[in-house]
């Protein structure tokens, strides 16, 4: 396959079978199934890491730098191997997050915040519990990509970078773990945006393309809103309940996100008021509004009911717990353990009746699920988690589910 490498080990505890597949422009590897040793897996990692560092556009500062980071890349290695094992439907290898420790990628990539405590909390306020819909004559198979509802996969991933690509300057490194000056610039809302309780972009894609969605139902038009609104200006919280305050890069909910466009008025465009991958002063201007909140509810935990109010009420932003996202490149994943932690908000656009899963195993159906990342991670920036009643473990991908619905105003 073009622009792949296909490392495949066998499951077999007796023998290990290396099945690769080489472009020598981009040799990287496509997946790692468990099964031989560290040295079987290790054996070309410098090679591996010296294309996945031409591909990705990777820029470090120094040779310590860039012995540190081949280290990281060399455990994750490991880490994919381990996720191939414990989720063998989907495939898990080497994405752009390789060389990040799991630690640094919860603190650049995830980010939501959330107890059930709070979330219950919420449904004696604003937000209430979706009612019961009918569940009978569902389709197997439903995407709201091919209705037009669902705007462009975004890349929101800027909020701290390597010192030569790092969009704020003046940081010092900090961190345990990060290596000999592993990076100069740490989250440019570490300290300030804490303080002002912003909002995170995990959060708020999840809550924008859920109101893209509500929108186009409501207006036949889809309007790319603005997620940096949310970010500079969202200073939701209850006091109550200081894990539900909406935090910038430290996190938020999204229920409290369509709470404070209630009581903004709305949100603006993404091109009126463009993503910037950092924490600014509020500039949010009324007379630009272009999508509003009429209500929005919190979906019990039942899969059948998630798939109905998916399909009346357009994309559902939900919580989700991302262990096994920093390793996946496709495929239906349904891993054996998971837990029910929620840190990444996403977007829910549609399900199908039966993913590809390998031979050995059954085929699943599954949840689509619109992530954050840019179109280069997963399938083209999507991700697909099993569902239904015979899945072992599906990461809390049911358990804090939202639904909005937007005013049917359409734009002058």
């Amino acid at each position: 396959m073009a622009h792949r490498v296909l490392l495949l080990l066998s499951l077999a505890a007796a023998a290990a079978v290396v099945t690769a597949a080489v472009d020598a422009e981009d040799p990287l590897i496509r997946q790692v199934v468990p099964g031989g040793d560290d040295n079987d897996l290790e054996l070309n990692a410098e090679s591996h890491f010296l294309s996945f560092v031409q591909r990705f556009g990777k820029s470090y500062k120094d040779a310590d730098e860039h012995a540190y980071r081949l280290s990281v890349f060399k455990s994750n290695l490991r880490r994919a191997r381990r996720h191939q094992l414990l989720d063998p439907s989907a495939e898990h290898g080497i994405t752009k997050f390789s060389d990040l420790t799991p630690a640094e990628f919860r603190r650049t990539y995830l980010g939501l915040r959330k107890s059930r405590r709070a979330l219950l909390r919420e449904l004696g306020g604003s937000a209430h519990e979706a009612p019961v819909l009918p569940t009978d004559g569902l389709p197997e198979d439903f995407d709201w990509r091919d209705h037009g509802a669902v705007g462009p996969v975004k890349n929101q991933s800027m909020f701290y970078n390597f010192a030569r690509s790092s969009p704020v300057a003046g940081c010092k490194a900090r961190g345990r773990g990060m290596g000999p000056a592993a990076l100069q610039c740490v989250d440019a809302c570490s300290s300030n945006r804490v303080a002002r309780g912003a909002f995170s972009p995990t959060a708020a894609g999840a809550a924008s393309g859920a109101l893209e969605g509500a929108h186009y139902l409501a207006t036949g038009k889809l309007e790319v809103l603005s997620e940096q609104q949310f970010v500079d200006c969202d200073h939701e919280c209850d006091s109550s309940e200081p894990d539900s305050c909406d935090a910038g890069c430290n996190g938020g909910l999204m229920t409290t996100a369509f709470s404070y466009l209630q009581k903004a008025g709305g949100l603006e465009s993404e091109k009126d008021y463009p993503y910037t991958g950092r924490d600014g002063k509020c500039n949010f201007d009324k007379s630009k509004i272009v999508a509003s909140v009429q209500n929005f509810s919190v979906v019990s935990v039942d899969e059948g009911q998630i798939a109905a109010n998916l399909i009346k009420h357009g994309p559902l932003a939900i919580g989700i717990n991302a262990a096994y996202m920093q390793t996946y490149i496709g495929g239906v994943s349904c891993p054996y353990i998971c837990g029910r932690h929620l840190d990444h908000g996403v977007l829910l656009v549609g399900y199908g009746a039966a993913g590809f899963a390998p031979i050995r195993l059954k085929e699943k159906p599954y949840w689509i699920i619109k992530n954050s990342w840019g179109e280069n991670w997963g399938e083209n920036g999507y991700y697909k988690i099993c569902r239904g009643s015979n899945a072992r473990n599906k990461c809390g991908v049911d358990s804090m589910v939202s639904t909005v619905s937007a005013i049917h105003a359409s734009k002058e």
